[in-house]
This record gives structure tokens, sequence and C-alpha cells, in this order.
């Protein structure tokens, strides 16, 4: 996908703004999936063997029983954005887009949050 321009129309505030990086291949846990918010289906909580825990896109793992493996690699690292500021989508995923700020600084922001600038 080539990356689009979009401004943030609501604060969003990071939970999760520290890297937790996940490889190809990597072995994890399987949790419970995400109920709440229609527009955030499809996201998995996962445990990694050095206990690292995040959600995870359903569409990124192999999952067999309770385990799952990697399918590509894969940072659960959120952005906490402004309205007004400015972000380039690299990709989206189940109502998330792989974003960069001004600072080149990547993560993972809502797509409600956002408007496409023309």
């Amino acid at each position: 996908m080539k990356p689009k321009v979009f401004s943030c129309i609501q604060h969003y505030s990071s939970p999760y703004p520290d890297s937790i990086p996940f490889r190809k291949g990597e072995q994890v846990a399987v949790g419970e999936e995400f109920v709440g918010d229609p527009d955030w289906q499809d996201w998995i909580n996962c445990q990694g063997s050095n206990g690292r825990r995040a959600w995870v896109p359903k569409q990124f793992l192999s999952i067999q029983d309770e385990k799952g493996a990697f399918t590509r690699d894969y940072d659960a690292r959120e952005l906490t954005i402004r309205v007004g500021e400015e972000l380039l989508i690299r990709e989206e995923v189940n109502g998330f887009g792989l974003a960069e700020n001004g600072d080149g600084q990547q993560g993972w922001v809502p797509m409600k949050h956002l408007v496409k600038k023309n």
C-alpha cells in the first residue's frame, strides 16, 4: 500500500507507547479476542515467551488450539496523536492504521480518529 496522508480529528492517547516487537515465526499463547468497539474486530490478546502481552491482528497469526505463530513481523506500539497532526498511513488493519508522524515515529492509531487529506 502506498502511504496516504491523514489528519487527526480526535486526540488519542496510546496505552502502548513502547515498542512490543514480534518476529515472523515467533510462538505466542493466544488469549481472548477483543470485544467492545465494533470498529475494532479481530484483535487477539497474545503473550510471547518472554512475557510480553499485546493486541495482535488475527490475520497476522497462524492459530492452532491456544498457540499461535506470527506469519509476519509485527510491532504492537501505538502512537499518541493530537488534533491537527498529519500522519502517513502505511497499512490499515481491523480499524487501525500503521502511522508515521512528523518525527518519524511509527505505531498504530485508530482510523476513526483520522480523516484523509485531499
